[in-house]
């Protein structure tokens, strides 16, 4: 509505029906509009006078268009978003994880994970954007070339791995990288994470060597004894100096013969190993980066790897990877709790 020629007509005291009549509105629309726009102002003479404002009722009217819309679905449940904000900032769950963990623990979870993520980035609530765990949502990097790397020109490629693999048929193959802690310390950890029910291995290990490595998997393999064969059937690893040693990696310390399958990615290429990339950015919740790892000890990590283990998902329905296989128990052998 043309709020100045309002303004202009009900200063010459054109009344408000011939307002109307001129703006070819109901005189109940031009009425309301002008209560709207009303506002208190004094003379010379220090008098109050009442007048319409064509900025007042502008500013008015876009104030009140911000209200439009229906109220938040959980505004007025106090105790769900408190919660939601429990799991989300003190447990470093995912929005999409603490709704499947509310629902799997009986609570009625009546908004949908969409609608959870648009009142987050459009309102702040149930928590700000900036305190998710997952942080903002990051564009794809663009594919680059495929080539074997130039220091492990023996490495059995991935290029010759089964399809049973490729397609996460079965459960047994793994990939395998590895978490540093800042430049100048000797903190790491030894990541194995299974494709397809993405069931977590975490060791501590004391340095970032191809004899640490092997360590570590010496460990596993007297843990699960006959089994590890059956358990890790193959590895894929990228080619970082702590993996080139192919040989100790493959050979059983339990007896004769190969105790697993390896393979090399290729260079550059993450998305080939995307499980353990996932599993990195779940560890690095809880142990972000420039945080020395040299303190660790192998219980804290046992405990880390079973609250991973726990952590519903959504590629499994809500699920989580211990509920998915209970074949791995290598962090459960103390019995902790550490699921709920």
């Amino acid at each position: 509505m043309p709020n100045n020629l309002i303004e202009t007509r009900y200063k010459k005291r054109v009344s408000m029906r011939e307002i109307a009549r001129r703006l070819n509105v109901s005189h109940s629309t031009s009425s309301r509009e002008i209560k709207r726009g009303m506002v208190t102002h004094i003379d010379s003479e220090r008098r109050e006078f009442r007048t319409y404002s064509a900025d007042f009722a502008s500013e008015r009217h876009a104030e009140n268009m911000t209200a439009k819309g229906p109220n938040l679905k959980i505004g007025c449940d106090h105790a769900l978003v408190a919660k939601f904000k429990e799991l989300i900032i003190d447990r470093k769950y995912s929005i999409a994880a603490a709704r499947q963990r509310l629902i799997q623990d009986g609570v009625d979870v009546r908004v949908s994970q969409r609608t959870l993520y648009n009142y987050v980035y459009l309102y702040g609530f149930p928590v700000l954007p900036d305190q998710m765990v997952q942080g903002p949502h990051k564009p794809r990097r663009e594919s680059v070339r495929k080539r074997l790397a130039f220091n492990n020109l023996r490495g059995v490629s991935i290029e010759q791995r089964p399809d049973v693999i490729n397609n996460r048929s079965e459960v047994g193959h793994h990939e395998m990288d590895t978490v540093v802690g800042p430049r100048g310390t000797k903190g790491v950890l030894l990541v194995l994470t299974e494709r397809q029910t993405r069931a977590e291995h975490i060791l501590v290990m004391k340095d970032k060597t191809a004899a640490s490595v092997c360590a570590g998997l010496d460990l596993l393999e007297q843990f699960y004894g006959a089994r590890f064969k059956e358990l890790f059937k193959s590895i894929t690893c990228d080619n970082g100096c702590e993996f080139l040693d192919a040989e100790g990696i493959v050979k059983s310390c339990l007896g004769e013969g190969p105790r697993t399958s390896l393979y090399y990615a290729h260079p550059y290429c993450a998305s080939e190993r995307g499980s353990y990339e996932n599993a990195n950015s779940l560890i690095r919740r809880f142990l972000p980066k420039g945080n020395p790892l040299s303190d660790l000890k192998q219980e804290d990590v046992d405990v880390l790897a079973m609250r991973i283990n726990c952590y519903p998902r959504a590629i499994f329905g809500g699920q989580s990877s211990r509920s998915k296989t209970k074949a791995f128990g290598f962090h459960f052998r103390k019995k902790k709790e550490a699921c709920q």
